[in-house]
Parts: structure tokens; sequence; C-alpha cells
């Protein structure tokens, strides 16, 4: 019988051979590509949240500096370009506007007022009078007590002369003092809770005294207060 060429021989044991480490290749590079589909997805995920961070952040700074513009003059408001009062969020009111508040009550936002409209979960709303009387209404739930949670409101501005003037059926009357750029304002809110949800309706003035104030919060509120029919 005639012996087997030896590059038949050659090739047998080669054959396999080149088979196998293509084989290993292979699985090596689709473990790598697995990896790296893992690393770009993983990092994918994280630029991800980041930027997610950072938009929270800087929405979160927007409502901050749009609140904080209520304090500026109302006539320092009108000089403001359209594209700024939109980027704030801050809309002249057109015409005397309803708002819902509660159920039964609405709240007339008269003609002319400055609407903030960057909300939080904390403050409904806030307008601004030609006449540069502050308004903001916060609601929300919480398990303090109404003056526990009114000066965590109020802790970031300077409050001082703090006072509950009076108490009618769970309506506390406040008066009090704040400062907003090393303006000061005088202060009087009404406060109440209702079902762990505390409810304050603040009035802010850097021009009237608080007994004016309190007269103009009386005038505001028996214009604008109106029942939801």
């Amino acid at each position: 019988m005639d012996e087997r060429p030896a590059w038949k021989t050659v090739l047998a044991f080669i054959v396999p051979v080149f088979l196998f480490i293509r084989l290993l290749y292979t699985c090596s590079n689709n473990n790598s590509s697995n990896h790296y589909d893992l690393k770009v997805k993983q990092g994918f995920q994280d630029t991800e949240a980041i930027l997610k961070k950072r938009l929270e952040r800087q929405t979160t700074t927007d409502r901050l500096i749009s609140v904080k513009m209520l304090y500026s003059d109302y006539k320092a408001l009108d000089s403001l370009s359209p594209s700024l009062k939109e980027d704030f969020g801050i809309v002249k009111v057109a015409k005397d506007s309803l708002v819902d508040i509660a159920l039964e009550t609405q709240i007339k936002i008269p003609k002319n007022y400055y609407l903030q409209n960057n909300h939080d979960e904390l403050l409904r709303m806030a307008f601004k009078s030609p006449d540069n009387l502050n308004i903001f209404i916060h609601d929300f739930e919480s398990k303090d007590d109404i003056e526990q949670s009114f000066k965590k409101l109020k802790s970031d501005s300077n409050l001082q002369k703090y006072k509950v003037e009076s108490t009618i059926d769970g309506v506390k009357a406040i008066s009090y003092k704040i400062t907003k750029d090393n303006k000061r304002f005088n202060g009087y809110a009404l406060a109440f809770k209702s079902n762990d949800i505390n409810l304050f309706y603040e009035f802010e003035s850097s021009e009237l005294s608080i007994e004016k104030l309190k007269m103009r919060v009386m005038l505001f509120l028996s214009e604008n207060m109106k029942e939801n029919k």
C-alpha cells in the first residue's frame, strides 16, 4: 500500500489548528466587541445622567432667577427685552384673567400685572402689580405647622419682625420683613392648613408700610378673589 504523501499529513494537521485559531480569534473579537458595547452603553448612560442633573440644576436656577426678578421694580421689568421675559417665564397679562386656585375659588390677575410662570413643587403662582406689590401663593404638603413652614419658606430672605397679628378660624395673619438684594420689603401673609396642605398668600412691598400694606391686601382680596361658579 502506498504511503500517505507528507504534505497531506501536514495539511491534515494544519487545517484543524487553523480552524481552532480562527474560532478563538472570533470568540475573542465577540467578547471584545461585547465589552466595547457595554463600555459605550455605560458611557452614554453616565453622560445622560450628567446632562439630566445639569438640566435640573439649570431649571431650578431659572426658577430662582425668575422669582428673584419679581423683586425688581416694575419699570425695570418693562425695560427687559421680550426674549429675556420669555426665557424667565415672565408675562405681562394683556387682560383681566381668572385663575383657579381651589375647587371653589378663583383669583383674578388684573390687566398689566406681571405673571411669573416658572413654578415649582412649592410655588403655585407669583405676580407683580404696576405699583410694585408682589404676590406669592405657595401650597405644599407638610407635617410642619404653619409657622414652621412659613419660616422655612423665608429662610433665605433674612426674615425679621415676624409677628402673628391674628388667628381667625385657623387662618393666621402674619406680618414680617425680608431683604432681597439689599432691599427691604414689608410683608403680610395669610396662612392656613387644610388636610396636611400648607397654604400661604404672601403680599410684599418695598414702598408701603405694614399698616398700608394690610389695607392694600384687603382691597386686593375683596376685588380679586372670586367664587368658582
